[in-house]
């Protein structure tokens, strides 16, 4: 037996009593303390996130505005560049909603997932000096992004009373539906944190993947009139859990039929993601303190 190893072995008796055996620092806890410790810790995500949030406009002249003035001047440059230069809209209705719904959907999930592969390498001075459940790391980025993103989708709501769309009852399914891909995203950013912490480039890769997912997400031009009834494509399409949440927000907020094999899809992938995420991320644990 060697070093700090040798310890975990190890008793001592003081008057009588048998102390604990003694635990690595780094080592992961069973999996029931470890959930117990993260549910513990709940306030902590919630306190960073919304410090985060107010720091990050802090020292602009319009402050807290630029929540709202940037997912509205993002999209404005986007429809001019696809609604009307390039009129990719093939003959969508509403083009403006249908664009803006698509990209503040993706961008939501773009974010979490490069702001999560950044969130154990940025934190290797408190990962060294505390013990705490590793995982509130990519949990607090993404509950980070996913409060950045409320104005952004009262932007979209606005834009969509703007455009002549009313609210309906479907209205009330986009925040169950944002809280389902909060969950696929949590799942990402644990997948991104970890791969990070062994290949440095993730964080460089990352940008041009989800480049690529933009233009096969249906973000700004309508798949069906490009895939039309291509049985193949078609799968391909409803296995792309952006392309779900895409298309189901936009049932939300926009007219048309729910698709319930992308509902299938989203929860499905949600749910595999998540865990498969955090697996992985936790079977990590006690690397992630190492230079």
């Amino acid at each position: 037996m060697r070093g700090i190893d040798s310890l975990k072995l190890m008793f001592v008796s003081i008057g009588g009593r048998r102390l604990p055996e003694l635990r690595n620092a780094h080592e992961t806890e069973k999996l029931g303390p470890y959930l117990r410790d993260v549910w513990s810790r709940r306030s902590y995500i919630k306190n960073v996130a919304t410090n985060e949030l107010r720091s990050r406009q802090a020292n602009t002249v319009l402050g807290s505005l630029w929540h709202l003035l940037n997912p509205a001047l993002t999209i404005g440059v986007y429809y001019i560049v696809f609604g009307l230069i390039l009129k990719s809209d093939r003959g969508v209705e509403n083009f403006l909603l249908f664009l803006t719904i698509g990209l503040f959907v993706f961008q939501l999930g773009q974010k979490c997932t490069i702001d999560g592969a950044r969130s154990v390498v940025t934190n290797k001075g408190l990962i060294k000096s505390v013990q705490f459940p590793r995982v509130i790391l990519p949990f607090t980025s993404t509950f980070t992004e996913v409060l950045a993103a409320i104005p952004t989708f009262a932007v979209a709501y606005i834009v969509a009373l703007a455009s002549g769309v009313g609210p309906t009852w479907r209205w009330l399914m986009l925040p169950p539906l944002l809280a389902l891909m909060t969950v696929f995203n949590a799942g990402t950013a644990m997948i991104a944190a970890r791969l990070t912490t062994h290949f440095a480039d993730t964080t460089q890769i990352l940008p041009f993947m989800f480049r690529l997912l933009l233009y096969l997400s249906g973000v700004i031009f309508s798949v069906d009139a490009y895939v039309d009834s291509n049985a193949a494509l078609n799968t391909l399409f409803t296995l792309n859990p952006y392309y779900c949440f895409i298309s189901l927000a936009r049932w939300s907020i926009m007219a048309g039929n729910l698709q319930t094999d992308l509902l299938l899809s989203a929860v499905v992938m949600s749910i595999v993601t998540f865990a498969a995420g955090f697996a992985w991320f936790r079977s990590a644990e006690e690397i992630y303190a190492r230079d």
